[in-house]
Order: structure tokens, then sequence, then C-alpha cells
């Protein structure tokens, strides 16, 4: 019943809606690897029953016509309703078998605690905001920290025992090896108690804001993109919120970045440092446009424009159809408060990473 018609745009353009598998016979021996597996670890049963069900939910909406809904329909083939309540964890950092488990329970959870739209945010619609992360029953890090990454380099709020100042703090990374990274330097100013808190800032984005350098040269937004590896040369890939695959990491400079939660609008133009083979080349330039769920990403390469229009949400959503919008004004409004650190902001005002940041008291 699917449309290969379908699989291959998503397969053509890179959205992570393709099918991992292509015929029933190859989803029918993944699946009883998943099962065998389960059953060694039967903390993942519940886990794995909620991601079938959110992938039925996203095999029903993007891989079949109507017109083969309506005969299923016909046939009174009933699709599972989505899970109630927030995702649960996956994994106990129990071996291989267990992490290869929670790799495909994890693609069907989702980006949209911070990329729903503002309206449905701030009208309180479940599963648009973060959860409490301080709440007793969440024990994380949810992906169970399968690059076993320190405290400096990764720490999660819900993580036990809870991150303090200067954890969590990374840096600029190159590769899942919890050493290749140029860790940015910090030390502890201040605990919360020792803290003014009427000169502390709230940690809210500008409703609008425009991010350039005042002499107008490249350089005004810098960051690592990292997510994960879809393509040998990384040309392709979305930032991601776990770390069970392989990731790709790519440094990127903006000559400009402009962000309208208002519009539910957001661009930036982006310098593209390739890395690996394609490190020899000259850098490439993209500029990346969303305004509400379209995506498009114009790369001006050597001797050719590309336009791309993508689907950054893929089969990270959890209320098909999928759709995914640019980050809320407020996403960090119930952050938690650890207190104040001397710590090196990278990139800023000409400065570096690592040592070579600027050092700045920040809460």
């Amino acid at each position: 019943h699917r449309s290969h018609e379908f699989q291959k745009i998503y397969f053509d353009t890179k959205d992570r809606r393709k099918l991992l598998a292509e015929t029933t016979h190859e989803h029918r021996r993944h699946w009883d690897s998943l099962n065998k597996a389960v059953e060694n670890h039967p903390h993942l049963l519940e886990p794995q029953r909620e991601s079938h069900c959110r992938q039925a939910v996203m095999w029903w909406t993007h891989h079949l016509a109507e017109e083969k809904r309506t005969v299923l329909r016909a046939r009174n083939v009933t699709v599972p309703m989505l899970p109630e309540g927030p995702k649960r964890r996956c994994g106990r950092g129990e071996g291989e078998e267990e992490a290869r488990v929670c790799v495909g329970i994890n693609e069907a959870n989702s980006c949209d605690w911070c990329h729903s739209t503002q309206a449905d945010h701030d009208a309180g619609k479940p599963g648009t905001s973060p959860p409490n992360a301080l709440d007793p029953k969440f024990n994380g890090p949810d992906d169970g920290n399968p690059k076993g990454w320190d405290r400096k380099r990764r720490c999660d709020q819900d993580q036990h025992p809870r991150c303090g100042l200067c954890e969590g703090i990374g840096g600029k990374a190159w590769s899942d090896l919890n050493e290749d990274i140029d860790m940015t330097p910090c030390e502890i100013v201040a605990l919360p108690s020792q803290v003014n808190m009427s000169t502390v800032a709230p940690p809210l984005y500008p409703k609008a804001f425009t991010v350039k350098r005042k002499d107008g040269k490249q350089g005004g937004y810098s960051d690592t993109l990292i997510g994960w590896k879809t393509d040998p040369f990384c040309f392709g890939f979305f930032p991601q919120n776990d770390s069970i695959k392989e990731l790709c990491y790519r440094s990127e400079d903006a000559y400009a970045k402009y962000y309208d939660i208002n519009r539910e609008a957001a661009r930036t133009d982006y310098t593209i440092k390739l890395n690996g083979a394609f490190g020899v080349f000259s850098n490439t330039s993209a500029s990346i446009l969303q305004v509400n769920d379209q995506m498009w990403i114009v790369n001006h390469l050597w001797f050719v424009d590309q336009c791309i229009c993508a689907n950054p949400s893929g089969n990270h959503c959890t209320n098909p159809p999928c759709k995914n919008y640019i980050w809320h004004w407020d996403t960090f409004k119930t952050a938690q408060y650890l207190g104040r650190e001397r710590i090196g902001v990278e990139w800023i005002q000409n400065h570096g990473t690592g040592k070579s940041s600027k050092m700045m008291d920040l809460d």
C-alpha cells in the first residue's frame, strides 16, 4: 500500500521520513532482531512499544496516498494512538545491544518542546514545553550518554547527581571522542545564595533580533552544527536532540542571523568550512531561511547554486503531520539557575575558542 513515489522523494532529499528498510522481509528481520534484544532488556519494552505507535502514525500520514488510506479505512484498519505524556527514557548503559535498540526507539521521539508554534506553546498545549527536568521521576541523560562524555562536556538537567556550576559547559568539538573538544575554561564565582537575584537577567531571547558585526564583516554569528551522520562527507544533516548515532561536526560562520518570532521566521547566512576529504577545497556559503514550517536551504557551491526545500522535523515530531518551527523566544524561561561563572565566551569580539575565548562573568 505504501507510496514508492513518496519514499523516492524522501530518499532523494535526505528527508528523515524515508523508510530505512525497503521490503516487508527487511522490516520483519529488523523487528525480530529488536524483539530478541528487548527480551534481554525488559525495561526497553514500553519505550519500544511507544516508539512503534509513533512510527505507525508517521507511516500512515507520510507514506500512504489518500486513496490508499480510504481503502484501509474501509477494511477497518486501526492506526494506534500516539502515546500520552512525555517520551520514556531509553537505556541504562547496559552495552551495545541495548544501545542498538535505543537507536531505533529514539528516532521516533520529538523536538517539538522547543520547535512547535509559539501560539501553541503560549496556550499551554501539551507537548510544546519542556517538562520539569528536576522532577524525581526523570533520571537522565535520556539517551544514556552512549559516547561516554564526561560531565564537563555534557551534563543534562535531569541527570543524577544534579548538574552544578562549570559542568556541561562544552566547547568546540570535532568528533565523538570525549577528548576531541576545545573545552572552554570556567571557574565558579558565586552560588545562587550569594547572588543578588535582581542583577540576574532572565534567559529570554528578544522577540525579534539581528546579529551582525558592527563593521559589516563576516563573523557576526558562529557555531558548530552537530547532528546524525547521514552521508560519508557530512554534507546533509540537521541538529539532533540525542547522541545515539555517529555524529557530524561542522564549524560555521555567519555574516548575519535574523529572528522574528511574531512572523515565525528566521534566516542565517553561513560560510561553511568543509571537513574530511573535502577540506582541501575552498569554503562554500549557504543561506538558511525558515518561515512557519517551511525551510529553504540555498547552497552556493563552487560552480553552481542549489536550492533545497526541506522539512527539518522528519521522524522526530510526536503529533503528525510532522511540522517544525523556529525555536520559542522563551524556550529557556523555566531553566534552573545554578549561579555565576567566569567562563570563556567563544567567538565573541574577535576571540576564538578554548583558551582563546573571552573570559566573562555570566549567570
